[in-house]
């Protein structure tokens, strides 16, 4: 019996003795799995194709800009303000533009903002002021002072904080506080600079109107096209009416919420001589302004550097400077100006480069492209600091 038992126990401890090694083989078994399935994954990860890079969306612009200018009784652009309206973000910016500030017009050489209305159509205004601030300017809005008073009569008047004692002559047309503005009494606060008064005061009063010209819109764009259509063809806009309208009921929804920015270009004052007031866009300034209100409408390239383009009139062909404008700025290039040659009658448009490297070859080539000109010919000259292109239009060149 104990011989029995002694033999069924050397027999269990057997037994237990080969399931330990089949677990250790089964164990070393799986080692070995993993490691093959894992050489397997490397071996996958490092021959299989590059996932495709994720596709980059277009930026689409959804900010919107018009110029205003009113005209006073010489048809210059006595208040400007560049509007501003975002629909998809809610948002809205008026830039106040002192008429003083010098812009440089195509074909015409550097003028105050105001003037530029009387020198070129109201499209020379825009681009002229595009080119100051870096943005798009998508539309414009031009009237007399004799409209803009209609304007506020049409809307019943506008609220108005009027801050000084408004004096034509002898008379004191308005006091200060706040009370309801007529049409012309309007147009008189708006254009109003009392004795000793710096230009940044009749700035002030122009927002002063037009906040109260927001606050009094119709309710719907529909109803504001009416009113809009009453002004007559001496209101004139490059956009339809309806089109005019929803861009002004957006700008009073965003002021209604509250999110309605008003700013004022920054300038740095001039000294031209013979008691001209004359200013300068501060550029440090001005930048940080547009990247605060109007980051949406800066146009690709105009930030990049080495893009900017000096265009000299070759053949003397009036307004060749902004049709060489309309070619370079969807391009990419910045327009930094326009003048006549120092003389006239070249045939072939010459692009000039600051040095005869691949890079200046290759930009003037881009340039040339770009105007539709790619034989025109590439020439180096010491262009000094404004632009880093001159063109020389030459009879060659197609609108």
């Amino acid at each position: 019996m104990t011989e029995t038992l002694s033999r069924s126990g050397r027999r269990a401890e057997q037994r237990r003795q080969r399931r330990r090694q089949q677990v250790r083989l089964i164990g070393a078994l799986l080692a070995v799995l993993a490691l093959l399935a894992a050489g397997f994954a490397v071996y996958l990860a490092r021959d299989a194709p590059e996932p495709p890079a994720p596709v980059a969306q277009e930026q689409v612009r959804t900010q919107r800009t018009l110029l205003l200018q009113v005209q006073g009784p010489n048809g210059t652009g006595v208040a400007n303000a560049l509007l501003a309206h975002d629909p998809d973000e809610r948002t809205g910016a008026v830039v106040l533009l002192p008429p003083q500030v010098l812009v440089n017009v195509p074909g015409t050489g550097a003028v105050p903002l105001g003037r530029a209305l009387v020198t070129v159509p109201p499209q020379g205004s825009r681009d002229a002021l595009s080119d100051l601030m870096g943005v798009t300017v998508d539309e414009g809005w031009v009237m007399d002072q004799p409209v803009l008073a209609s304007l506020v009569d049409a809307l019943g008047g506008i609220p108005v904080d009027v801050d000084v004692q408004v004096v034509r002559g002898q008379s004191v047309v308005l006091s200060p506080g706040r009370q309801d503005l007529t049409g012309a009494q309007a147009v008189t606060f708006v254009s109003y600079l009392a004795p000793g008064e710096q230009e940044q005061a009749r700035l002030a009063r122009l927002q002063e109107v037009l906040d109260g010209l927001v606050n009094v819109l119709p309710a719907t764009a529909a109803d504001l096209t009416t009113v809009l259509r009453g002004l007559g063809d001496r209101s004139i806009t490059s956009t339809g009416l309806p089109d005019l309208a929803a861009f002004l009921i957006g700008l009073a929804t965003v002021d209604e919420a509250a999110a309605l920015q008003y700013d004022v270009l920054p300038v740095v004052d001039l000294d031209p001589g013979g008691d001209v007031t004359a200013f300068r866009a501060d550029t440090d300034a001005l930048t940080s302004l547009v990247d605060r209100l109007l980051a949406d409408s800066v146009p690709a390239g105009v930030r990049e550097g080495g893009n900017r383009v000096l265009v000299l009139n070759g053949v003397g062909t009036p307004g060749l400077g902004d049709a060489v404008r309309a070619k370079l700025v969807p391009a990419g290039f910045v327009f930094a100006g326009s003048d006549n040659a120092p003389r006239f009658g070249y045939t072939t448009t010459q692009v000039l480069v600051p040095e005869a490297t691949v890079e200046g070859q290759a930009l003037g080539e881009r340039v040339a492209a770009a105007l539709g000109l790619p034989g025109a010919r590439i020439g180096t000259q010491d262009i000094g600091t404004s632009a880093d292109v001159i063109v020389v239009v030459g009879s060659d060149f197609r609108p």
